[in-house]
């Protein structure tokens, strides 16, 4: 089929040398030029077929086209095809062929050549990348750094197409997968050589493999994802950690066990090893191995630590560098129990049937002088009819137990209490306390006389309070000091200092009352007793103070019909020292006659000394109205209200000079006209639009007058507006001015001429 196309453009050539012949032409047209039809340069992509056929015309000397001229296709740079590789030129010299590149990029070229003639047409191509179709490590793989650190070289990868390529502008995925840590710059695209690189990768906080994927985000690449590998070591040592508990307890003089010791970690908390550690020993006890160094699991521990003979707190220090230093305690414990004594409550002496004040107590000691804790001692009473209780007791950190209480019996004299420890061999065991009974002491103190009185506040109560202060056999004991003072309500006494006497007995001076109304009390004390409390009624003196309780002034009222005061007059009545005085005759009264009525204009103060008007209906006339209230001899208290007029309702002539009577065209007298509300109260409201209007009637031929004024005006402050009127014309007619304003009734003023 090829063969049959290739016989068209030679036989083309054979009917244009025979037409050459014909018309006289010495014989075939040569070539003498190819040049390049199509374009000459372009771009696509390695491997792949160009979408547009590469063209060559072939020329003679002359320029015209020369047909049948066979022109050879030839790849000069890149390793691509052409079909057909031989061409033959068709009536208007052109031959073509198809290009598939190579698979290299960069430039590639293709020749076009004709036998004699010198200079062959090219035509040039840019190779691109393809598709990218593998990803493989470019850098930064298998590296070493400390858990916590950066690696030293950013994490990189090359992506190339099926050709090996690199392939530009793709977008690479970092993500840490394994390890913990982080990367930087995550998203990153390749460059010119295909090669993309995360930003930085921080290995994480704990020692071992660390891995990084870097994932092309393109379909149909081959060992995608490519995963990084990075071993995270051990950093420089930065804390010291305990490897046991701290708070140690052992006995005194014996090796601790276990032996403490530390674990030396860097900063992510992993174990270092081969670091120096150092174990000091507090004074007293001792260390044996001080400095070793820790294993392969970052562990140091002594070779022993024995504690000291003496019950305290012994502490041991490991230190690394400058780092902070772990410290144990160990709080030595006293040894087996060794000897007992007297630690408090011997020799003492109380009255008979009473409890020692000091309670017995022993210490319970080992072989080096320690106290010893947890010691078992049982107190038991020998003679005297006493008794004790909580007798079996335990020893506690100080070594010492005591009873829970010794009472003495009833005959005076000597008491002996015995303590014995329980055990074997315990130097001083048992323990004799002795007590002496003597007679008894104050137990308690009571009222005698002289509670709840009643007085007016001020006053002194009738009978001087007095107490009486006895054993515990309720015997009245004398010479007792007892104190007397206040204890609420104010007031003052006198003699507060008293001794009991025989009887057992104490009274205070004197008591007078304080100024608050209510319950007051006086306090009777005996030092190690309990407070004896007086009570007495404190009630109120004379009436003579009146004080407002509500509102005394109730501010600007709009005049209504019927209308209530907005807060009722109350009162409050107090004695001089301000309490208040119940039954009290309050009267009410109108402060003048246009202040309204009132109602219930005698109140009586209930207990809080309050009294409240019954009722009060304000008047319908402007001004100020007041109520008094008052009580005998006492200056009343004023509550007061101004009364404002309410809106107005009509227009009012209010001029007494204008004439009824005038001659024609005088200005008459000025009239003034105003605001009035419904109750016929002047309303004080400026700025209200007024009309005046001049009318005439009757008479001779009535002319209007006229109005030397604004018109419409306005009300000044005062609710006013003020005319001057020249009356019109006409013998006998009646001259009239009329003002009105929208909403209200109006006002006229009349004059009839002469």
């Amino acid at each position: 089929m090829r063969r049959a196309t290739r016989s068209w453009p030679v036989l083309a050539f054979s009917l244009s040398a025979l037409l050459a012949a014909c018309n006289g032409d010495d014989g075939p047209r040569q070539p003498a030029t190819i040049a390049v039809v199509s374009s000459g340069t372009v771009v696509g992509t390695v491997g792949e077929l160009l979408p547009d056929p590469l063209q060559v015309r072939v020329t003679d000397n002359g320029g015209s086209p020369v047909g049948g001229v066979v022109v050879t296709f030839t790849v000069a740079e890149g390793a691509g095809t052409v079909t057909p590789a031989v061409d033959t030129t068709d009536n208007n010299g052109n031959a073509s062929t198809r290009w598939r590149l190579g698979s290299g990029a960069g430039t590639q070229r293709v020749t076009a050549s004709v036998p004699g003639v010198s200079a062959a047409a090219t035509f040039t191509a840019t190779a691109t990348a393809g598709a990218p179709a593998i990803v493989a490590v470019n850098g930064g793989d298998n590296q070493t750094a400390a858990a916590g650190a950066t690696v030293a070289t950013a994490p990189s990868v090359i992506v190339r197409d099926r050709f090996n390529n690199p392939v530009n502008g793709i977008t690479v995925f970092f993500s840490v997968v394994a390890g913990g840590g982080e990367v930087s710059a995550a998203g990153a695209t390749t460059n010119s050589q295909g090669i993309a690189a995360a930003g930085s990768w921080r290995l994480g906080p704990s020692a071992g493999a660390n891995r990084l994927s870097a994932l092309v985000l393109a379909s149909g690449v081959t060992a995608n994802p490519v995963t990084f590998t990075a071993t995270a070591t051990a950093g420089a040592a930065a804390s010291v950690v305990a490897t046991g508990n701290t708070a140690i307890s052992a006995a005194v003089g014996t090796l601790v066990s276990p032996v403490p010791g530390v674990r030396v970690l860097d900063a992510g908390g992993n174990p270092v090893a081969g670091t120096q550690v150092t174990f000091t020993a507090s004074a007293g006890s001792s260390v044996v191995g001080g400095t070793k160094t820790t294993d392969a699991n970052g562990n140091a521990a002594p070779d022993g630590w024995q504690l000291g003979t003496t019950a305290q707190t012994y502490t041991l220090q490991a230190q690394v560098g400058t780092l902070p230093v772990v410290t144990y305690t160990a709080t030595a414990r006293a040894g087996a129990a060794s000897s007992v004594s007297v630690s408090a409550g011997n020799g003492q002496s109380v009255p008979v049937g009473r409890p020692v004040p000091i309670e017995p107590a022993v210490r319970v000691a080992d072989s080096f002088g320690n106290p010893v804790a947890g010691a078992e001692v049982l107190f038991e009473v020998v003679s005297g009819g006493g008794s004790a209780v909580s007798r079996r007791q335990v020893t506690n950190a100080q070594g010492i137990a005591t009873v829970g209480g010794w009472t003495l019996g009833d005959d005076i004299g000597t008491n002996p209490l015995h303590a014995t420890v329980q055990g074997q061999n315990i130097t001083g065991n048992p323990v004799t306390f002795t007590a002496t009974a003597t007679a008894g002491a104050p137990a308690t103190v009571s009222i005698a006389s002289g509670n709840n009185q009643t007085a007016t506040v001020g006053q002194t109560v009738a009978l001087p309070p007095s107490v009486v202060v006895r054993d515990n056999r309720g015997n009245p004991v004398p010479g007792v000091a007892v104190t007397f003072l206040i204890g609420s309500g104010g007031g003052a006494i006198t003699g507060a200092s008293a001794v009991t006497g025989a009887n057992g007995i104490a009274t205070v001076g004197g008591w007078t009352l304080g100024a608050t109304a209510g319950t007051q009390t006086l306090i009777a004390r005996v030092n190690n007793l309990p407070d004896v409390t007086f009570t007495a009624t404190a009630t109120a003196g004379v009436a003579s103070v009146i004080t407002a309780q509500s509102t005394q002034n109730l501010g600007n009222v709009v005049v209504a019909i019927s209308q209530a005061a907005p807060s009722l007059p109350s009162v409050r009545v107090t004695d001089a020292q301000g309490n208040p005085v119940a039954g009290v005759t309050v009267t009410f009264e109108l402060g003048n006659l246009n202040s309204g009525s009132i109602t219930g204009a005698t109140q009586v103060t209930n207990a809080n000394g309050v009294a409240t008007l019954g009722s009060w209906t304000l008047p319908t006339t402007t001004g100020i109205v007041s109520v008094v209230a008052s009580i005998p001899n006492v200056t009343g208290i004023t509550f007061t209200a101004n009364m404002v007029a309410a809106a107005a309702t009509r227009l009012v002539l209010v001029s007494s000079t204008a004439p009824t009577t005038g001659a024609a065209g005088n200005t008459l007298n000025t009239v003034v006209f105003r605001l009035r509300d419904a109750f016929n109260n002047n309303v004080l409201q400026s700025g209200v639009t007024v009309t005046l209007q001049a009318t005439a009637s009757g008479g001779t031929t009535p002319v209007a007058g006229t109005i030397a004024t604004n018109n419409p005006t306005t009300t000044d402050a005062n609710g006013q507006v003020t005319v001057s009127w020249i009356t019109g014309t006409g013998t006998g007619s009646t001259q009239t001015l009329t003002a009105s304003a929208p909403g209200l009734v109006s006002a006229s003023a009349t004059a009839v001429l002469q």
